[in-house]
């Protein structure tokens, strides 16, 4: 301020200095806009009443300003108050921005750089989209910046999250109540009992894939999670069934989903604990847990009540389940709508047969790979599941033409929208049977809207709801060697846009569609997955898909 009063004296006559109304405010005349530019990287207006100023007053820079006036006291006041708001204000719009474009707005300036790491706007952690280049100085400030506001944190495969940044979240983050640390490699047991012994919020928790998690780390750590809810210990090698019991015991509770995929010694006794300590349970994923026999699955399903609340179930690669399995579900897991069967290779039509008709609110079944099941087990789901939505039949090369074809014409499955046939022995047959059913349930449906047209003249053909009740179906038929490419080109002339079949053939005429491929094409699984990672992938304009 005194630079500008010098250099007015010493370019012209003695500036009228006023003072104004408010001690923070000064009316400078006889200055022109020049005189009045930034100095020193401080903006010299500031405080002024820029509101206030003529509409001609700037028609020449070198002219003095003359017009300048102080605002009012209501003026002022209303002034102060916008100051004091300015900052919440620009929360509210960074707020909106991805973690990404946060992270870039530091760099503008350093009030934004201020804001940017405002506690308010991290109430939410997710680094998994750039989990490879995120440094680890930048974690560490992230974390401090969120302190007690942060409440989900998702550092999922980040390897530079070490011991240091998760007790540094342990000590600035109180109120976290959602953690995701799988594949985090450079974690240690030590880092990780000591963020679990002071997470008293917690309330989902997934350590999968993680090594450093022991039995000794639950045991420590199992008292001071009494608000879980949901758990995720898959793929953590050195745990044992009998070492999840002491958190299990301190979050009975309150523990809906659990899972378990690769777990160890899952012994008959652990499983019936399980069952007694977890009755609000409604997902359980035990898949590949290669020591889980019929006699564990009863022993949790028959040990408490909570076995009429679960609706998610996985027991995929269980090879030692049998039948007996099949049978139990149908007694105790009445709710089950969810049923994840793959790999379970002992299991026969005899057992699908037992289950199908006690058993009929699925509307996920996955039989994949279930080498012993033949057209009855399709027939026993095609008459009792009404529900069905998505049914999985990979690598059951047992299955023929006739059961898929019941399954389509005959049976109750109308909510059938996904079908799997990945290497099975079904033709071209099938795929015109579906093609023609789609086809004439259209047709059904635009004569009944003609028809309800005509009742009622007021209601427009146009505006009818038909459209959105279309019957949509997806097909896969990767490795059937049957099926032929004139066979899916003959199908999908007939269902149009209602049917999309996935299968390796190319045709001549293909436009490739990548957002189409993204909303309908579901990547194989089991021994098929790298097979067709590694495809070429397209898809005709008549949503045939192409590998």
């Amino acid at each position: 301020m005194l630079a500008y009063l010098l250099r007015a004296y010493t370019t012209s006559g003695k500036p009228k200095i006023e003072e104004a109304k408010h001690p923070e405010v000064l009316v400078f005349k006889n200055y022109t806009p020049i005189e009045l530019l930034p100095f020193n990287g401080r903006d010299a207006s500031r405080g002024l009443a820029k509101n206030s100023f003529d509409l001609d007053m700037l028609t020449d820079p070198n002219e003095a300003i003359d017009k300048l006036e102080d605002l009012s006291a209501d003026e002022w006041e209303s002034l102060r108050e916008w100051e004091q708001h300015f900052a919440s204000k620009y929360l509210l719009i960074l707020a909106e921005l991805p973690i990404q474009d946060l992270l870039k707005s530091t760099v503008v300036c350093r009030k934004w750089n201020q804001l940017v790491f405002d506690g308010s706007l991290w109430t939410k952690l997710n680094v998994a989209p750039f989990y490879k280049i995120i440094p680890i100085d930048y974690l560490l400030k992230l974390i401090k910046a969120s302190s007690g506001f942060l409440k989900t944190a998702n550092f999922r495969g980040c390897i530079q999250f070490n011991g240091h940044a998760l007790r540094t979240l342990s000590d600035h983050c109180p109120n976290i109540q959602v953690l995701i640390i799988k594949d985090c490699r450079g974690l240690s047991s030590a880092s990780i009992t000591y963020f679990l012994q002071r997470a008293h919020q917690l309330r989902v928790l997934d350590v999968s894939g993680l090594d450093t998690v022991k039995n000794s780390t639950l045991a420590v750590a199992g008292s001071c999670l009494g608000k879980l809810e949901k758990l995720n210990l898959s793929w953590c090698r050195n745990i044992t069934g009998h070492g999840i019991l002491p958190i299990i015991t301190s979050c009975s509770t309150h523990l809906r989903y659990l899972k378990l995929n690769g777990c160890p010694q899952l012994d008959d006794n652990t499983m019936e604990l399980l069952g007694q300590h977890l009755p609000n349970l409604t997902y359980l994923s035990l898949a590949a847990c290669t020591s889980l026999t019929d006699t564990g699955v009863l022993s949790f399903l028959s040990s408490g009540k909570g076995s009429g609340l679960l609706t998610h179930l996985n027991l995929s690669s269980c090879a030692r389940l049998t039948d007996a399995t099949l049978r139990h579900l149908s007694q105790y897991a009445v709710s089950l709508t969810h049923l994840e069967l793959s790999g379970c290779v002992l299991m026969t039509d005899q057992g699908f047969c037992y289950l199908a008709p006690r058993l009929k609110t699925l509307v996920y079944l996955d039989l994949e790979d279930l080498q012993q099941i033949t057209g009855i087990t399709v027939r026993a789901i095609a008459n009792n599941q009404p529900e069905l939505k998505r049914l999985c039949l990979s690598n059951c090369t047992h299955i023929s033409d006739d059961a898929i074809t019941h399954l389509i014409l005959h049976g109750v499955c109308h909510k059938l929208q996904h079908l799997e046939l990945d290497n099975c022995t079904i033709t071209d047959e099938v795929l015109n049977t579906i093609a023609v059913y789609l086809q004439q349930l259209k047709k059904a449906l635009s004569e009944s809207a003609i028809l309800n047209t005509s009742i009622d003249s007021n209601i427009s053909l146009f505006s009818s709801t038909s459209p959105s009740r279309e019957r949509q179906m997806n097909v896969e038929v990767l490795d059937c060697s049957n099926i032929t490419e004139s066979g899916v080109r003959e199908a999908m002339a007939k269902a149009g846009p209602m049917l999309t079949i996935k299968s390796f053939y190319t045709f001549q005429n293909t436009t490739s569609v990548d957002s189409s491929l993204n909303r309908h094409s579901i990547s194989g699984r089991g021994t098929r997955a790298n097979h067709h990672r590694a495809a070429t992938m397209s898809q005709t304009a008549n949503n045939c898909i192409i590998l």
